[in-house]
């Protein structure tokens, strides 16, 4: 009897889950080579001068689930059908159309969906920054993301100051890009080793599969986190040392020359995610 008890209040509480995703948005098509799919819609969105919006997703993800339930709501779909070239990108385990991804300058996605609005005449990423905004689209409200791609379908917002300017800043921007490019390089390697093991019966998985699963689902998450965290300290070094040199005078761009030729040891310090396989 309490056998049955427990099945029973198992069932209740995996229905609803199931309940809720039946009938939702199902536009991931395991079209895993989907490059030609990239080029002719950029060429589309280049001649109806729109910008090209792809959804790096998966079916089995529940965010992505919410992102393209979203997109049904009359008010967003209309103005994605003036502005944008939408086209949903299949990544598997996401450790598939990862050609794509690279092609547009991320070495790894962190969390699906992964939103890239890109414009079509030089195939810049305009919201590089803010791409894994979606990892909690099935929780966020539909007039979020009316708000978020009505602003990106206008005039690219222009943004940056006085700590922008400095010459020492942009070669910190420089370096922390590149520290993501490499653990990204490193990370998008991982996913496709483990996607292939995922793909196996369990009894043929390499010894340790889980332990090395939860390694990268850790990685994945801490590396956003690290660059987000550099990039706050780098800003919070610059402002300090502007600061410093202008002290209760305000800070101009003649303040930020002077800071560039003085040229002082800022510096970050990186961690490179350690790891004995990858």
């Amino acid at each position: 009897m309490m056998r049955l008890l427990a099945s029973l209040f198992a069932l209740f509480l995996i229905a609803p889950v199931s309940l809720a995703e039946e009938g939702a948005p199902s536009p991931f098509d395991q079209n895993y080579a989907a490059m030609e799919i990239v080029d002719a819609a950029l060429a589309e969105a280049l001649a109806e001068e729109k910008k090209l919006l792809l959804v790096f997703g998966a079916n089995w993800c529940h965010d992505s689930h919410g992102l393209a339930g979203h997109f049904q709501d009359p008010e967003l779909a209309a103005m994605l059908a003036d502005h944008y070239v939408t086209r949903f990108i299949d990544v598997g385990w996401r450790d598939q159309n990862q050609d794509v991804i690279r092609r547009f300058g991320v070495a790894a996605l962190y969390a699906t969906p992964m939103v890239l609005i890109i414009d079509p005449a030089d195939e810049t990423v305009l919201n590089r920054d803010q791409r894994e905004a979606w990892g909690t689209a099935a929780s966020t409200p539909v007039e979020q993301a009316r708000t978020y791609f009505a602003r990106w379908a206008g005039d690219v917002p222009q943004t940056g100051g006085v700590v922008e300017s400095s010459l020492i800043y942009q070669a910190m921007m420089i370096e922390i890009d590149l520290f993501e490019e490499e653990e990204g390089t490193r990370l998008a390697a991982a996913y496709v080793e483990i996607g292939s093991w995922r793909a196996m019966p369990a009894s043929e998985r390499p010894a340790g599969f889980s332990a090395l699963y939860d390694e990268v689902e850790d990685w994945r998450r801490e590396l956003p986190r690290q660059v987000a965290q550099q990039r706050s300290i780098a800003r919070t070094l610059i402002t300090d040392a502007l600061m410093a040199i202008a002290g209760d005078a305000p800070v101009t761009a003649d303040v930020v020359t002077l800071l560039d030729r003085q040229n002082p040891d800022l510096h970050l310090d990186f961690e490179p995610h350690q790891s004995e396989r990858w």
